[in-house]
């Protein structure tokens, strides 16, 4: 809102200094308004690596005395949502030494919802905790956008050492499945554009009302045409059973096992949204099918490379969840952001004993194995460790986990202020999204879309025109690129090829820049390292490497 719209801040002398009076509120005390933050500040014991969100610094009284106590890897973040409020911060910002510098930065009230991304960006593994610090009264006037703000920062930070477990674990697994669904980027369709609802199907109970809701529908052949169905990979076979096709399916997850949930739906969709490091598997099933996009697992010159090559289309950031990347391309893939997209199963929680949605892959999963010993209910996920139980949108009583939970918040902050995005589930936590009943949805007529608009700004970024200057352009000129630049490091490690010790650790950083899926999953592959014992393992994922690469070759 314009600063002229609401009244301004006043700055109001005290004894001590001075204090704003904004809405009928002093923001400061009237008698001492520096005394309280800079206790707090001195009181403060700061541990390396941590990073202070300052909220509603307005004055900045403290912001300079915190900054002189820093380690070298700490950072301020100064936020500050309302416009008025800002415009008094970012003047009283500019004198600070610490402003200067770069160890204080306030971001500007439109660009806060891109903090998380952009420490996520910045985060090498220096950063391990997010602090909050409220510093005036201004923090109470949008209490919970900076608690939402506050929660995904954290997550940004704390997620890049989940990401360090995950990529311990998977992190080889990315890089093969991306070398290996290279010979197929060529095959794979363009994004569509589509110009009538568009409905997402996740893996949550909450999926099986909708769909028996659409079932129900007098007109039910008419009520499946008006929606683009978008499923993601696990309610695959309950659609089926259920006889609702897709119009497309996503699938993100890196693992053989997924291939299971596509057994006997081969014919089941139109479009496969597949991941660049999904399972090859499931991606040669129908090649003609596929339309391809690139979770950036990890901000690595390998996975940029490829992107900004356009080797590899549709880069998106991480997002955890097959869910969550799932309405982000259908906010991208609709030709107009006043096409509704609605979604259902994405509970992010689930009852007593049922983890996912009847007929599902992990449903019929746990049906086979199970046995008199082994109950087929899923009792161990409702009253685990891990468990908590909190109310669903519905009232009723609902289990989620920290990853879960985490998801759910993950979704209200990245898609709480997309237009036309509605909840149509009823059940499962609330998405921060406005709800709507499914057949409210199914009784509106269509609007037609005389002209089509630019697609959100929740959208891809579109892969430039031309290769960057001395990059392959192709799948086999980057295959033979990485083949040859392989084996020379190979012979670099065997004596093979003769180079004085002086130039030799230059000439191995050199060829290994850009090539961290050699060592990404290391445990301690967050960084480059030239010590011995880490080329000692990265000789030997060079031989792994590059019988991947030499059999991805032979097949473009």
């Amino acid at each position: 809102m314009p600063v002229s719209e609401v009244q301004k801040p006043c700055l109001t002398q005290t004894a001590q200094g001075f204090s704003v009076l904004y809405k009928d509120r002093f923001l400061y005390s009237k008698y001492s308004p520096q005394k309280n933050i800079l206790s707090v500040v001195a009181g403060m014991e700061i541990l390396p690596g941590t990073i202070f969100l300052c909220v509603s610094p307005l004055l900045c009284y403290g912001v300079q005395e915190l900054a002189e106590r820093l380690p070298t890897d700490c950072l301020l973040i100064g936020v500050e949502a309302d416009p008025a409020l800002h415009e008094l911060a970012a003047e009283r910002a500019k004198a600070l030494p610490c402003a200067q510098n770069g160890t204080f930065v306030l971001e500007r009230p439109e660009a806060l919802r891109a903090v998380p991304e952009k420490i996520s960006r910045l985060n090498k593994g220096q950063y391990r905790r997010v602090i909050r610090l409220d510093m005036s009264g201004g923090a109470a006037f949008l209490a919970e956008f900076y608690d939402s703000l506050f929660e995904a920062t954290r997550n940004a930070v704390s997620q890049f050492w989940k990401n360090r477990v995950t990529l311990v674990k998977f992190g080889r697994r990315y890089a093969k499945n991306i070398l290996q669904n290279l010979s197929l980027v060529d095959k794979a369709k363009p994004l569509p554009r589509v110009q009538k609802p568009i409905l997402v199907l996740g893996a949550g109970e909450s999926a099986l009302q909708t769909i028996l809701a659409i079932k129900r529908e007098p007109t039910n052949a008419h009520a499946r045409e008006r929606f683009y169905i978008i499923a993601v990979d696990a309610v695959l076979q309950t659609l089926r059973s259920l006889s609702l096709r897709p119009n497309a399916v996503i699938c993100e997850e890196s693992q053989d096992i997924i291939a299971r949930a596509f057994t006997g739906c081969r014919a089941w969709y139109d479009t496969l949204f597949v991941s660049a490091s999904a399972c090859p598997q499931v991606a040669r099933l129908c090649p003609q099918k596929n339309v391809f996009y690139t979770s950036l697992y990890e901000q690595t010159g390998f996975l940029l490379q490829l992107t900004e090559s356009g080797i590899l289309p549709n880069p998106i950031p991480p997002l955890g969840s097959v869910g969550l990347s799932a309405v982000k391309i259908a906010l991208s893939i609709r030709a107009d952001e006043r096409i509704p997209v609605l979604v259902s199963g994405l509970d992010f929680s689930y009852s007593c004993g049922q983890t996912h949605v009847s007929g599902s892959l992990h449903e019929r999963a746990r049906r086979i194995k199970s046995t008199r010993l082994l109950p087929f209910r899923a009792y161990g996920a409702s009253f685990g460790a891990d468990s908590i139980a909190l109310s669903s949108k519905n009232g009723a009583s609902v289990y989620t986990g920290t990853a879960l939970l985490s998801y759910a918040r993950l979704f209200s902050f990245i898609f709480g202020k997309e237009k036309n995005l509605f909840d149509v589930g009823s059940t499962g936590l609330a998405l921060g999204i406005p709800q709507q009943d499914i057949a409210d949805a199914l009784a509106q007529e269509p609007q037609p879309i005389e002209k089509a608009e630019a697609a959100s700004e929740g959208g891809f970024t579109p892969p430039p025109a031309v290769a960057l200057q001395g990059e392959p352009h192709s799948v086999s000129q980057f295959l033979a690129k990485e083949r040859t630049a392989l084996v020379q490091l190979r012979n670099i490690f065997t004596g093979k090829t003769k180079i004085p010790d002086s130039q030799q650790n230059a000439q191995i950083e050199r060829l290994l820049q850009n090539r961290e899926y050699l060592y990404l999953h290391f445990p301690d592959g967050y960084r480059l390292s030239l010590s011995q014992d880490f080329l000692n393992r990265v000789r030997i994922e060079l031989d792994y490497f590059l019988k991947i690469i030499g059999k991805a070759s032979e097949n473009c």
